[in-house]
């Protein structure tokens, strides 16, 4: 069962009424029905078992009616059929983020809405040496909160993807920026970040980046765009403490290597305790 994305809290009654674009979305992609079923994902991060009540299309809004008890955040899912994929109630341990040289916007949209469906909590878009201009300036603009689309296709991922994380972009930075970006966000915290590299010198495996790390609070990572990440970059990453790592297998396009390298870090962490090297 998809999850509804909602701005509001539920109202005295135990209702949400939708309207607007949401009201679009619900009607016309999602399909739903009076006496529906959905999840509706609050404000504060709970989710709502809730039944589709009423449906006005003269006012163009609905009626969303709380089933059973009210959740509050700290508690579980109750009395969901085992044949229907429940929204996720518990944000994951390890904080992740992706560092994304600016590719085509096209394949930015797919690396939002796979890095979204993936529980990434920030995405950064970053001006690397072999990005090219236009898509640079496309990056920009979507990042910069004056364009909606990638807002629109993160909810749409977490209302497909039931993910608890509420994802977000953040503007395009240099590579130099994006390093700041991530030395601040791990000053109070244990961090560990690696690069995706199609050379395989001076390299690690992602099991080898990952050996000798306990409580791991926030990972990240640095993903090339077309033409890949020069070496110079490579080397500004790896004195500020970025891993490069390769993956022995196919040459990956960009949009393939994002999902792949999150995938990868995800399942490294996750298994951590069955993998990890012994000294």
């Amino acid at each position: 069962m998809r999850q509804f994305i909602s701005d509001s809290e539920l109202d005295d009654s135990g209702c949400l009424t939708v309207s607007g674009k949401k009201f679009r979305h619900m009607v016309q992609v999602l399909r739903v029905a009076p006496g529906d079923m959905i999840h509706a994902r609050l404000p504060d991060g709970s989710i709502q078992p809730m039944t589709v009540a009423k449906i006005n299309q003269a006012e163009k809004n609905l009626v969303l009616q709380c089933a059973g008890e009210i959740n509050r955040q700290d508690e579980s899912l109750k009395g969901t059929s085992p044949n229907q994929a429940s929204p996720q109630k518990i944000k994951p341990q390890i904080e992740m983020w992706l560092f994304q040289f600016a590719a085509k916007p096209p394949k930015m949209d797919l690396i939002i809405r796979q890095a979204t469906e993936c529980g990434v909590s920030f995405i950064v878009p970053v001006r690397g040496e072999f990005c090219q201009s236009g898509p640079i300036e496309s990056a920009e603009k979507k990042s910069s909160g004056s364009d909606l689309r990638w807002q629109r296709i993160i909810t749409e991922a977490r209302e497909q993807s039931g993910s608890p994380v509420d994802t977000k972009v953040l503007p395009c930075v240099t590579l130099e920026k994006a390093l700041d970006l991530w030395r601040h966000a791990n000053e109070k915290s244990n961090g560990k970040a690696v690069v995706l590299y199609e050379q395989c010198e001076g390299t690690v495996t992602i099991h080898g980046a990952f050996a000798d790390n306990i409580g791991i609070e926030k990972t990240a990572v640095f993903v090339g765009a077309e033409g890949g990440i020069s070496p110079g970059e490579i080397e500004v990453m790896k004195n500020s403490g970025i891993h490069p790592v390769h993956f022995a297998t196919n040459i990956l396009r960009c949009e393939t290597a994002a999902l792949y390298g999150l995938a990868a870090v995800q399942s490294t962490l996750m298994e951590k305790e069955l993998w990890q090297f012994k000294g």
